[in-house]
């Protein structure tokens, strides 16, 4: 991904993500798929996780229940800071409290995640999409960030 769509990427991220609350979850079809919400005033933003993820806390387990009940504790928190990776579009939040939702940006054959800001999926305004073999999509209309 070039400067100028990583720094698109990441503006986009920023106005969905950070200081938004997590405020609820859905199970998907399949073991890893996971729909998470936020909101932050009037403003609704998801993240649809397709693949491995782990949240970082004091006590780091990898145990999908374990993980599950941490991602649950995060509940209604904000998140402080949206990190995007540079090589492959791995995305980080890190919450208030110091924990960090890790989302795996790289599969060889498909799609690890998406965000956008209509619910429950689609995208109003913006629609990013970490593709197969590390590449993001970004749907934005208009330059509104």
């Amino acid at each position: 991904m070039s400067t100028t769509e990583y720094e698109q990427a990441t503006s986009i991220l920023h106005h969905l993500f950070t200081a938004s609350s997590f405020v609820g979850i859905d199970f998907g079809s399949g073991p890893n798929h996971h729909l998470l919400y936020f909101s932050r005033q009037g403003l609704e933003s998801w993240i649809s996780i397709e693949g491995p993820w782990h949240v970082h806390a004091t006590q780091n387990t990898f145990d999908e229940g374990e993980q599950l009940e941490q991602l649950m504790r995060l509940r209604r928190e904000r998140i402080h800071h949206v990190r995007l990776g540079h090589e492959h579009p791995h995305l980080e939040l890190e919450f208030e409290s110091g924990s960090l939702l890790f989302i795996n940006g790289f599969q060889e054959q498909f799609e690890c995640w998406q965000a956008g800001d209509a619910r429950p999926l689609g995208g109003d305004a913006y629609l990013l999409v970490a593709m197969p073999q590390g590449e993001l999509a970004v749907f934005a209309d208009g330059d509104d960030e």
